[in-house]
C-alpha cells in the first residue's frame, strides 16, 4: 500500500524534526545534546535545501532563547544553528546578526564562543555577496547581483560599526597594553574584538572601504600607477607565485606600525642591490597612497601631503 504525502505535509514533518532537535538542545543532557547535533549534521548531508526554508522556526528559537536556563544548553542551541546560518544569512542577515551581537555580550564564555563561531557564517554571507562568483571572468553582474552587492556592502559596514561601538563600550583599560587579542583574559570585550578582527582583516572589507571612501583624482591615478609597478617588481624579484598586488595592499591596510613597512620591503630583497632603490621607491609610494585601516581607510598622503 502506497501512502501519498503532500508537499505541505512533508514540510511539516521536516520542520517538526528540527523543532524537536532544538528542544533537545535547549533542555537535554550533554549526551542528548551530542546526539542532536549529530542528527542535524546528518540532516544537512541529506536534505540541506530544507535548512533554507526554516527561518520561521529559527526565528522562534531566537525569540524564546532567553527562556533557556543553562548556559550549556544556550551554547548548544547557538552551535546547532550553524548550518541554518549558512542557509539563511543571505535573506535574513539583520535578524541573525542581531542575535549573534546580543550573545557576544553574554556573561558566560561558552555562550559567547558559540556565538562567535556561528557568527562566522555571517562573514561568509557578506563576502560572497560583496564579491559574487562570476563565470566566465569579465561577465557583467546581473541586476539582482548588483542590488545584493550594494545591500551586502552596507550590511558589512554597519556590522563593523556596531562592533566598534561595543568595543568602546566594553573597553577595559587593563587590556590597553596587550599587543595581541590572544593575550587578553576571557571577556565580552575579547569576544567582540575577535569578531571585529575576523570581519576587518579581510580583502573583502578592504575593497569595500576603497570603493566607498572618496579620494582625489591625483590619489586615484597614482594608485593605478603603483599597482602596475608593484605587479612588475613582484615578477622581477621573483616573489612566490601566490603573492599578488592585492596581498601587498592587504598588508598595508592591516599594518599596526611602521615596522610592517620594513617587513614588506624584506619580501622583495632578492640580493640584487642594483634594483633596491627602485623597490624602495615603489613600496614607499604604495605605503603612502594605499588605504590604511588605522586611519579609517585613508592613506598617509591624504593626511600629510608629500611635498614635491
Amino acid at each position: 500500500m502506497c501512502l501519498s504525502v503532500s508537499l505541505n505535509e512533508a514540510y511539516g514533518i521536516i520542520m517538526n524534526t528540527f523543532d524537536n532537535l532544538f528542544r533537545i538542545l535547549s533542555t537535554g543532557t550533554p549526551a542528548e545534546i551530542k546526539e542532536a547535533k549529530k542528527l542535524i549534521g546528518k540532516k544537512w548531508k541529506t536534505d540541506h535545501k530544507e535548512f533554507g526554508n526554516a527561518f520561521e522556526l529559527i526565528n522562534k528559537v531566537i525569540e524564546t532563547f532567553d527562556l533557556i536556563k543553562s548556559p550549556v544548553n544556550k551554547s548548544a542551541v547557538i552551535t546547532g544553528m550553524t548550518m541554518f546560518y549558512l542557509s539563511l544569512a543571505d535573506k535574513h542577515f539583520d535578524a541573525l546578526k542581531s542575535f549573534i551581537v546580543k550573545n557576544l555580550q553574554n556573561p558566560d564564555g561558552r555562550v559567547r564562543e558559540s556565538a562567535r563561531k556561528t557568527g562566522n557564517w555571517l562573514y561568509i554571507s557578506l563576502t560572497e555577496r560583496t564579491d559574487p562568483f562570476i563565470y566566465p571572468k569579465g561577465k557583467e553582474l546581473t541586476e539582482k547581483q548588483i542590488v545584493e552587492r550594494r545591500i551586502a556592502r552596507q550590511q558589512y559596514i554597519n556590522f563593523v560599526k556596531e562592533l566598534e561601538i561595543l568595543i568602546d563600550k566594553y573597553d577595559d583599560d587593563a587590556e590597553a597594553d596587550l599587543e595581541y587579542i590572544d593575550e587578553m583574559k576571557p571577556s565580552v570585550y575579547k569576544s567582540i574584538q575577535q569578531m571585529w578582527v575576523s570581519l576587518t582583516s579581510s580583502r573583502a572589507y578592504r575593497e569595500i572601504i576603497e570603493k566607498i571612501t572618496p579620494v582625489t583624482l591625483e590619489v586615484f591615478d597614482k594608485r593605478k600607477v603603483i599597482e602596475r609597478d608593484l605587479a612588475r617588481i613582484i615578477k622581477d624579484c621573483k616573489i612566490d607565485k601566490y603573492t599578488d598586488v592585492n596581498d601587498i595592499k592587504q598588508m598595508i591596510f592591516e599594518e599596526d606600525n611602521v615596522k610592517d613597512l620594513s617587513n614588506i620591503i624584506r619580501m622583495f630583497d632578492n640580493g640584487n642591490t642594483s634594483n633596491l632603490n627602485n623597490v624602495l621607491e615603489i613600496i614607499s609610494d604604495a605605503w603612502n597612497y594605499f588605504p590604511h585601516m588605522s586611519i579609517n581607510g585613508k592613506c598617509p598622503f591624504e593626511l600629510y601631503p608629500i611635498k614635491k
